[in-house]
């Protein structure tokens, strides 16, 4: 459960409470900060997990600039959680809002920035990562074939396998910001094809 607004470190900080279940009952077991999570930071505003793998957004980070943002892994090992990795944008910039949303998989990370400008302003854009051992490496990101000034294309983000899917709310090709959702599948373990919107 992510409470970015959780002052745990400072000011807006964020944090993330993990609980497991036994029969029942569900028991906290962890809280959980990145190991550089600041003010304003928003840790937590987007949480994944799969298996004993955890990702978290942290969409304020402002490591590249205001609003930039991150991501964190971390592991569990028995009934401890450890950051594994902090994840960055491979085009960095302020207001891409990189990890306002998050989607894990298995070993493969789905992070949707929509502020990122990569056509025109906040047309937005996802990026995949991939787990060999334990180091993440970004792969390609995507982009929509279509996407417009303001389309907020990773708003919201969803993987499962090899197919994922992202988000556009504010895309007008149905009405003014009625929205669309487009799909990708990967077609050689490390690129990623849309196929339908």
């Amino acid at each position: 459960v992510g409470a970015y607004l959780d002052q745990y470190y400072s000011t807006q900080s964020g944090s993330v409470y993990v609980f497991t279940r036994s029969g029942d009952l569900w028991t906290q077991q962890q809280k959980l900060r990145g190991s550089d999570t600041a003010a304003g930071d928003m840790f937590g505003v987007s949480v994944s997990v799969s298996g004993d793998t955890l990702l978290v957004g942290a969409y304020g980070d402002y490591d590249a600039g205001s609003l930039s943002g991150s991501a964190y892994v971390f592991t569990r090992s028995g009934s401890v959680w450890t950051q594994q990795q902090k994840l960055v944008a491979t085009y960095p910039r302020p207001n891409n809002y990189f990890g306002w949303s998050v989607s894990l998989s298995g070993d493969t990370a789905f992070i949707g920035a929509h502020g990122d400008d990569v056509t025109d302003n906040n047309t937005g854009a996802a990026y995949f990562f991939k787990r060999s051992g334990n180091v993440w490496t970004a792969l390609p990101r995507v982009i929509p074939d279509d996407g417009a000034r303001s389309d907020s294309f990773g708003h919201s983000v969803s993987i499962s396998g090899d197919t994922a899917v992202a988000g556009s709310h504010e895309d007008d090709d149905g009405g003014s910001s009625s929205g669309s959702a487009y799909i990708f599948t990967c077609v050689d373990g490390t690129t990623w094809t849309q196929i339908g919107r």
